[in-house]
Protein backbone atom coordinates (compact mmCIF):
# COMPACT_ATOMS: atom_id res chain seq x y z
CA UNK A 1 0.00 0.00 0.00
CA UNK A 2 1.37 3.31 -1.08
CA UNK A 3 1.03 6.12 0.72
CA UNK A 4 -0.89 8.07 -2.78
CA UNK A 5 -3.23 5.77 -2.02
CA UNK A 6 -4.35 5.37 1.74
CA UNK A 7 -7.45 8.18 1.01
CA UNK A 8 -9.08 6.07 -1.22
CA UNK A 9 -8.67 2.44 1.23
CA UNK A 10 -9.92 4.11 3.82
CA UNK A 11 -12.49 5.15 1.89
CA UNK A 12 -12.79 1.43 0.85
CA UNK A 13 -13.23 0.09 4.80
CA UNK A 14 -16.31 2.75 5.09
CA UNK A 15 -17.91 0.76 2.31
CA UNK A 16 -17.07 -2.32 4.59
CA UNK A 17 -18.64 -1.22 7.15
CA UNK A 18 -21.72 -0.70 5.57
CA UNK A 19 -22.86 -4.19 6.33
CA UNK A 20 -21.40 -4.42 9.69
CA UNK A 21 -23.56 -1.38 11.41
CA UNK A 22 -26.57 -2.37 8.89
CA UNK A 23 -26.26 -6.34 10.62
CA UNK A 24 -26.11 -4.72 14.41
CA UNK A 25 -28.89 -2.71 13.42
CA UNK A 26 -31.21 -5.22 12.60
CA UNK A 27 -30.12 -6.96 15.56
CA UNK A 28 -31.17 -4.41 17.55
CA UNK A 29 -27.66 -3.54 19.22
CA UNK A 30 -27.70 -0.44 18.76
CA UNK A 31 -24.63 0.58 20.67
CA UNK A 32 -22.45 -1.93 18.32
CA UNK A 33 -24.14 0.23 15.21
CA UNK A 34 -23.49 3.07 16.62
CA UNK A 35 -19.95 2.42 17.11
CA UNK A 36 -19.35 1.14 13.60
CA UNK A 37 -21.29 4.26 12.10
CA UNK A 38 -18.92 6.47 14.26
CA UNK A 39 -16.08 5.03 12.78
CA UNK A 40 -17.88 5.10 9.00
CA UNK A 41 -18.55 8.79 9.38
CA UNK A 42 -14.81 9.25 10.85
CA UNK A 43 -13.34 7.60 8.18
CA UNK A 44 -15.44 9.86 5.80
CA UNK A 45 -13.91 12.83 7.21
CA UNK A 46 -10.11 11.57 7.61
CA UNK A 47 -10.14 10.03 4.16
CA UNK A 48 -10.83 13.60 2.59
CA UNK A 49 -8.83 15.55 5.55
CA UNK A 50 -5.77 13.21 4.16
CA UNK A 51 -6.36 13.76 0.55
CA UNK A 52 -6.15 17.49 0.44
CA UNK A 53 -3.59 18.04 3.29
CA UNK A 54 -1.31 15.56 1.51
CA UNK A 55 -2.39 16.58 -2.31
CA UNK A 56 -3.70 12.59 -2.48
CA UNK A 57 -7.02 13.26 -4.32
CA UNK A 58 -7.07 10.83 -7.62
CA UNK A 59 -9.60 10.41 -10.01
CA UNK A 60 -10.66 6.99 -8.06
CA UNK A 61 -11.01 8.96 -5.22
CA UNK A 62 -13.17 11.32 -6.37
CA UNK A 63 -15.97 8.65 -8.10
CA UNK A 64 -15.63 6.37 -4.74
CA UNK A 65 -16.15 8.57 -1.85
CA UNK A 66 -19.30 10.22 -2.97
CA UNK A 67 -20.56 6.89 -3.86
CA UNK A 68 -19.59 5.77 -0.34
CA UNK A 69 -21.13 8.75 1.00
CA UNK A 70 -24.48 8.18 -0.56
CA UNK A 71 -24.44 4.15 0.18
CA UNK A 72 -23.65 5.44 3.75
CA UNK A 73 -26.56 7.61 4.19
CA UNK A 74 -28.90 5.90 1.92
CA UNK A 75 -28.91 2.18 3.80
CA UNK A 76 -28.86 3.97 6.88
CA UNK A 77 -32.03 6.44 6.43
CA UNK A 78 -33.50 3.05 5.10
CA UNK A 79 -33.04 1.06 7.83
CA UNK A 80 -33.90 3.70 10.44
CA UNK A 81 -37.15 4.04 8.26
CA UNK A 82 -38.00 0.52 8.65
CA UNK A 83 -36.71 0.14 12.21
CA UNK A 84 -38.60 3.10 13.13
CA UNK A 85 -36.15 4.81 15.08
CA UNK A 86 -36.85 8.37 13.68
CA UNK A 87 -39.77 10.40 12.28
CA UNK A 88 -40.74 8.91 8.77
CA UNK A 89 -41.44 12.17 7.31
CA UNK A 90 -37.68 13.67 7.97
CA UNK A 91 -36.21 10.23 7.00
CA UNK A 92 -38.06 10.37 3.54
CA UNK A 93 -37.12 14.12 3.11
CA UNK A 94 -33.20 13.50 3.89
CA UNK A 95 -33.90 10.54 1.92
CA UNK A 96 -34.86 12.02 -1.34
CA UNK A 97 -32.41 14.47 -0.97
CA UNK A 98 -29.61 12.24 -0.90
CA UNK A 99 -31.09 10.20 -3.81
CA UNK A 100 -31.58 13.45 -5.46
CA UNK A 101 -27.64 14.43 -5.64
CA UNK A 102 -26.85 10.46 -6.22
CA UNK A 103 -28.63 10.71 -9.14
CA UNK A 104 -27.52 14.09 -10.68
CA UNK A 105 -24.07 13.10 -9.71
CA UNK A 106 -24.75 9.97 -12.20
CA UNK A 107 -26.01 12.49 -14.97
CA UNK A 108 -23.13 14.95 -14.56
CA UNK A 109 -20.76 11.74 -14.55
CA UNK A 110 -23.06 10.55 -17.79
CA UNK A 111 -22.58 13.80 -19.57
CA UNK A 112 -18.81 13.77 -19.00
CA UNK A 113 -18.03 16.50 -16.28
CA UNK A 114 -16.94 15.96 -13.02
CA UNK A 115 -18.27 15.34 -9.97
CA UNK A 116 -19.70 18.77 -8.08
CA UNK A 117 -17.30 19.16 -5.21
CA UNK A 118 -19.83 19.55 -2.05
CA UNK A 119 -20.21 22.47 -0.41
CA UNK A 120 -19.26 23.84 2.95
CA UNK A 121 -23.42 23.64 3.48
CA UNK A 122 -23.72 20.13 2.21
CA UNK A 123 -20.54 19.11 4.18
CA UNK A 124 -22.28 20.76 7.37
CA UNK A 125 -25.19 18.93 7.22
CA UNK A 126 -23.94 15.41 6.44
CA UNK A 127 -22.08 15.78 9.13
CA UNK A 128 -24.92 17.38 11.44
CA UNK A 129 -26.77 13.94 10.13
CA UNK A 130 -23.99 11.54 11.10
CA UNK A 131 -24.54 13.22 14.63
CA UNK A 132 -27.75 13.18 15.10
CA UNK A 133 -28.02 9.77 13.78
CA UNK A 134 -25.18 8.67 16.18
CA UNK A 135 -27.39 10.49 18.95
CA UNK A 136 -30.86 9.15 18.19
CA UNK A 137 -28.73 5.65 18.08
CA UNK A 138 -26.89 6.70 21.68
CA UNK A 139 -30.70 6.65 23.03
CA UNK A 140 -29.70 10.66 23.45
CA UNK A 141 -32.99 11.65 21.92
CA UNK A 142 -34.17 14.86 23.00
CA UNK A 143 -30.95 16.49 20.98
CA UNK A 144 -30.76 14.17 18.55
CA UNK A 145 -34.38 14.87 17.30
CA UNK A 146 -33.55 18.44 17.86
CA UNK A 147 -30.73 17.78 15.45
CA UNK A 148 -32.93 16.24 12.29
CA UNK A 149 -35.01 19.34 12.71
CA UNK A 150 -31.92 21.28 12.06
CA UNK A 151 -31.01 19.16 9.40
CA UNK A 152 -33.82 19.51 7.19
CA UNK A 153 -33.65 23.24 5.89
CA UNK A 154 -29.72 23.25 5.65
CA UNK A 155 -30.51 19.46 3.45
CA UNK A 156 -32.91 21.08 1.16
CA UNK A 157 -30.79 24.55 0.88
CA UNK A 158 -27.93 22.42 -0.02
CA UNK A 159 -29.66 20.07 -2.25
CA UNK A 160 -31.04 23.16 -4.06
CA UNK A 161 -27.58 24.55 -4.29
CA UNK A 162 -26.37 21.54 -5.71
CA UNK A 163 -29.28 21.73 -8.28
CA UNK A 164 -28.08 24.89 -9.50
CA UNK A 165 -24.10 24.38 -9.79
CA UNK A 166 -25.48 21.14 -11.53
CA UNK A 167 -27.20 23.06 -14.19
CA UNK A 168 -24.89 25.42 -14.26
CA UNK A 169 -22.30 22.76 -15.63
CA UNK A 170 -24.44 20.67 -17.83
CA UNK A 171 -26.01 23.62 -19.66
CA UNK A 172 -22.84 25.65 -19.89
Amino acid sequence: MTLHNLPNYITLARILLIPVYLYYFIQGNLAAAAFFFALSAITDFVDGFIARKYNLESKVGKLLDPLADKITIISILLVLIYLNIIPRMLSYVILAREIFIFLSGIITYIYGLNFINPSFIGKLSIALLYLAIALKLLNINYFGNLLFYIVIPINIYSAVDYSIKAYKRIFK
